[in-house]
């Protein structure tokens, strides 16, 4: 069975689809935004103000709605997955787009012209975005971190976290099982290894072992005997060994423990994290860092000359590799040449990962909480903060809507797709006016007047100048809201028909 609308039926669907997401998602906007309550089907509800979780978490009965709602979704999450902000104004320039586009396609517009007028304006407002960016100040950062927290204390852990590492791949965020929220910084390579037996840990939570000697062996360990001469060597020189096998069978494991427990002999055998080509790379930066020889356990004979040395830290949860080796130094060179061929998103984040254990280490940030649910949105408010901090040095512009106002000040009005961007960029300043209760009418005259030199600071409940002011938005998450809500208003309105197929065969067997 099919369902096929299209024409005004079709625009009033988009409408009300689109002001459903938008309105809910926009409330979030400013630093007076309200929070969103959610309850789904599978986990217990939760409080957010996090634009792109509410975004996903809205659905409706209506099936032709529901069609809509997810083209939107892919505005939300296409400025999220590129920058990791800006959901909340990329759909409130959504709306306005949406709605002042149809009303020109109802009177007589045609939408394919319409739709490239828009991009050809686009690229023009781009354009003049980027005269507006400026580079951030240290206290721009920290400001940055606050705001987009809207939280002091977390933006000041971030910040601090940031200044160190100087990058977002570097910090990883967890719950922690108290009500303290606090962070600590590893360095060195840490592997994620899976199943540390609990009976190395029965005088403290983590093992310590310096100058240990590190074998790397591939390939799979069958037998204790394959590798008994270096295990014998080791006991008789009384060595800690480190074994770093591709794979081995479990009952070797179950030997190399007993050496551990009833002969106080500290060898410890762990299989090499990951899979694949990501497997051989962590063994090549583990043999870099300390200068281990690799060897194939199926046809190459392993001895004490092959050993790398280096300090380790054993725990439940992982193991971490300390060494300090001047080869580092071109590794990591090599590293970030990958960087930039043409790679996907997922192999760029296991390089920058692979950098930051080679470098600084990685920051740990442990949040804390009275609930889950406090928990939860506060990690949300850590990930905003990491995200805005880390987009911020690409430039930053000043916020609270000030730089669009500037920017539609800009357009001409007599051309009708910069009429529509003009008035759209108008709407992120109204709207967290709007969520603030504030009437905005006598402040946006005072913002003319100074010709955009001044914003309306709601801490102080006063103005101040632009120059002087820390309220700023990173300059990619404004670009990118931009250019995505443009693009998904682009296919939305040359959407004439719209076709529903529902499965005729379930529909005969309920």
């Amino acid at each position: 069975m099919k369902e096929i609308i299209n024409g005004s039926e079709l625009h009033e669907k988009i409408i009300e689809a689109v002001n459903m997401i938008c309105d809910a998602v926009s409330s979030t906007l400013g630093p007076c935004g309200n929070n969103v309550l959610i309850n789904t089907d599978d986990k217990s509800p939760y409080i957010t103000n996090d634009g792109v979780s509410i975004a996903q978490a809205i659905e409706s009965n209506d099936k032709i709605i529901n069609t809509i709602l997810e083209i939107i979704k892919e505005a939300s999450l296409k400025t999220n997955e590129e920058v990791g902000d800006g959901t909340t104004t990329t759909l409130v320039l959504l709306k306005s787009i949406i709605n002042d586009g149809i009303k020109e396609i109802r009177n007589g517009k045609n939408a394919f012209i319409l739709a490239s007028e828009l991009n050809k304006a686009l690229e023009k407002t781009i354009k003049l975005l980027e005269t507006f960016k400026v580079k951030p100040s240290k206290t721009n950062m920290l400001e940055i971190a606050r705001t987009s927290a809207n939280d002091k204390e977390i933006g000041n852990i971030v910040y601090e976290v940031f200044n160190k590492l100087k990058n977002k791949n570097s910090i990883k965020i967890t719950e922690n099982n108290s009500y303290k929220t606090y962070y600590e910084i590893k360095k060195g390579y840490i592997l994620d290894i899976d199943n540390i037996p609990n009976i190395y840990f029965t005088k403290s939570k983590e093992i310590k072992i310096n100058n240990a000697y590190i074998f790397i062996i591939r390939g799979y360990l069958n037998d204790l005997e394959q590798i008994s001469d270096i295990i014998n060597e080791s006991i008789e020189r009384n060595k800690n060994i480190i074994l770093l096998v591709e794979d081995y069978n479990e009952i070797i494991n179950e030997q190399i423990i007993l050496y551990k427990v009833k002969d106080n002999k500290n060898i410890y055998l762990f299989k090499t994290p990951d899979y694949g080509l990501r497997k051989i790379d962590i063994e090549e930066d583990i043999s870099i860092l300390t200068n281990a020889t690799i060897k194939n356990i199926d046809y190459e004979n392993i001895s004490f000359n092959d050993f790398g040395t280096c300090d380790i830290v054993i725990n439940k949860e992982n193991i971490i590799i300390v060494n300090e080796n001047n080869n580092i130094k071109n590794r990591v060179k090599e590293l970030k040449k990958l960087l930039k061929k043409d790679i996907s998103d997922y192999d760029k984040d296991f390089i920058l990962n692979r950098i930051s254990y080679l470098t600084k280490g990685i920051a740990y940030i442990y949040v804390g909480g009275n609930s889950k649910t406090e928990i939860k949105e506060k990690i949300m408010r850590f990930e905003d903060s990491i995200n805005s901090i880390s987009n911020s040095y690409n430039g930053i512009v000043y916020g609270e809507g000030i730089t669009f106002l500037k920017l539609s000040n800009k357009l001409d009005k007599t051309i009708q797709a910069e009429k529509i961007i003009k008035n759209a960029l108008n709407k992120p300043f109204q709207k967290i006016f709007e969520n603030s209760g504030i009437d905005y009418s006598n402040i946006l005259n005072e913002i003319i007047n100074s010709n955009y030199n001044k914003l309306y600071n709601f801490e102080t409940n006063n103005f101040e100048n632009i120059n002087e002011t820390q309220i700023i938005d990173p300059y990619i998450v404004e670009k990118y809201a931009l250019i995505n809500a443009i693009s998904i208003s682009s296919i939305l309105l040359t959407t004439n028909y719209l076709v529903i197929n529902e499965n005729l065969k379930e529909k005969l067997e309920i």
